[in-house]
């Protein structure tokens, strides 16, 4: 009886969709993050929780753009900065895949440059109330946007071969 109410499928999927975070979270961390371009690291984290909105819609966006946000915010040392940010970066992905956009990877990079443009904001708006200079800070913001696309497109194809799984089962 309680066998019939555990969808399997869905389980298989939110585990594949875990490994794929905790592989994305992995590269960010330890391998490919840590290259700087003009002394500026990548910051693509948040192309896994729009890959995951715009493949699965914006509930899995934000459910599992939570859980990215929490292994980023453990990794980089923010206070709920990405808690915050990531679950509403896989939502609107989601909507606007759903009724704008597609899935397609040159819509999927489009997203992607706008999270990454929000992410970078959200990462200035404490230096700047702390007195910082924000024009100081728009140039190394700049850079780590354009930096991180090419890991952004990295992390759609396994992405769409999960959610394509996902659908022929």
């Amino acid at each position: 009886m309680v066998r019939d109410l555990i969808n399997r499928e869905k389980i298989i999927r939110v585990l594949l969709y875990l490994v794929y975070i905790l592989a994305a979270e992995f590269l960010q961390d330890s391998v490919v993050g840590q290259l700087p371009l003009f002394g500026v690291n990548m910051m693509f984290i948040p192309a896994a929780a729009v890959a995951i909105g715009a493949f699965e819609g914006g509930v899995w966006g934000a459910a599992l753009g939570l859980v990215t946000g929490f292994l980023a915010d453990i990794s980089f040392g923010y206070t709920a900065l990405f808690v915050l940010l990531f679950p509403v970066l896989g939502f609107f992905a989601g909507v606007l895949t759903r009724w704008y956009v597609n899935a397609s990877l040159f819509a999927y990079l489009a997203m992607c440059l706008g999270a990454f443009a929000v992410t970078a904001a959200a990462q200035m708006l404490g230096p700047v109330f702390l007195g910082g200079a924000l024009g100081a800070m728009l140039l190394p913001a700049l850079i780590q946007i354009l930096w991180s696309l090419p890991m952004a497109a990295a992390l759609y194809f396994p992405c769409r071969a999960i959610a394509r799984r996902a659908r022929r089962a």
